[in-house]
């Protein structure tokens, strides 16, 4: 069903030596052009003058490639878009639908007369302005009876409706298939770039351990974190007081004081010790005092020396 409505169309867009290019393209992708002019039996511009025809109304697109065997002219590859054929073939049926409804209405509300010489039809305006006679041959206009005219009108239109009936089910069968395989694309990208991120965190975590490695750290890994369940609260049951026993009080037991710690006293030798590094750090303090006092009289006299010399 869907190549005969395409034919249909293809026909009235490009003619008839284009109904052909249905056969070759329909149910494939990217076509070489060189392959449906050989199939078509004709050269190779009059093949792409029908293909631009069909092109410019959305019915085929195409692809480039560059083929350098053969000096790097450029090659296309076409593909048919059954969906959009179908809904330009719906577009067109309803144009006609409408057409003749208008033409319906017009048999039905206006008068219309013929010459039974010339068969020439004239409107009611038209035989007015000529006093009811033929214009060409001179003859008296006969009205014309428009019964069988209107019933003809009406069978046209019920068989044009069945038809685009018939077009609404194939362009229904065709989106369920582009949804799915659109579902089918999607699933396979999403699929795709999950492996891609696992893949990236494998190699991150190669690095992370070299680096260690070299470092000497050792790896901590990461303990996965368990979901414990909630214990319920155990239900409260309220004891009944027990009556008190007497207990006779235990004498109470005396601490005994700890002992004191003997304190040794410091050597002769350590104290003296202590001594001579207490000197040694008076000393080194003195020392520094001197360096700095040296340093900061030394930068003034040359500072002195310039300013002399510059008066000079």
């Amino acid at each position: 069903m869907q190549v005969k409505f395409l034919k249909d169309l293809v026909e009235d867009i490009a003619g008839p030596n284009a109904v052909k290019i249905v056969d070759i393209l329909y149910g494939k992708k990217n076509v070489n052009e060189f392959l449906i002019a050989k199939k078509m039996e004709l050269t190779i511009n009059q093949t792409r003058n029908i293909l631009y025809k069909l092109g410019d109304e959305g019915l085929v697109s195409f692809i480039r490639k560059k083929d350098v065997k053969k000096g790097g002219w450029y090659t296309y590859f076409w593909t048919l878009n059954v969906a959009k054929g179908l809904f330009k073939f719906k577009e067109k049926l309803e144009n006609e639908i409408e057409g003749l409804r208008r033409r319906l209405k017009s048999r039905r509300t206006k008068r219309f007369f013929y010459c039974e010489n010339c068969g020439i039809e004239y409107g009611e305006e038209q035989a007015l302005l000529h006093d009811y006679a033929c214009p060409e041959c001179g003859e008296i206009l006969v009205l014309k009876e428009s019964i069988e005219e209107i019933e003809n009108i009406k069978k046209e239109v019920a068989g044009k409706e069945e038809i685009l009936g018939d077009v609404n089910g194939e362009i229904e069968v065709v989106l369920s298939k582009e949804e799915k395989a659109r579902e089918r694309r999607f699933k396979a990208e999403k699929k795709k770039k999950e492996e891609e991120r696992l893949k990236r965190k494998k190699a991150r975590e190669r690095v992370k351990k070299r680096e260690a490695r070299k470092k000497g750290k050792k790896i901590r890994k990461k303990k996965k974190k368990v979901k414990r369940k909630k214990k319920k609260p155990k239900k409260k049951f309220k004891k009944k007081k027990k009556a008190k026993k007497k207990v006779k009080k235990k004498p109470r037991r005396v601490k005994k004081k700890p002992k004191k710690k003997k304190i040794r006293k410091k050597s002769k030798k350590a104290k003296k010790k202590k001594v001579r590094r207490k000197v040694k750090k008076k000393k080194l303090k003195k020392i520094k005092k001197k360096a700095i006092t040296f340093r900061k009289s030394s930068r003034s006299q040359k500072k002195k020396k310039k300013k002399r010399k510059k008066r000079i």
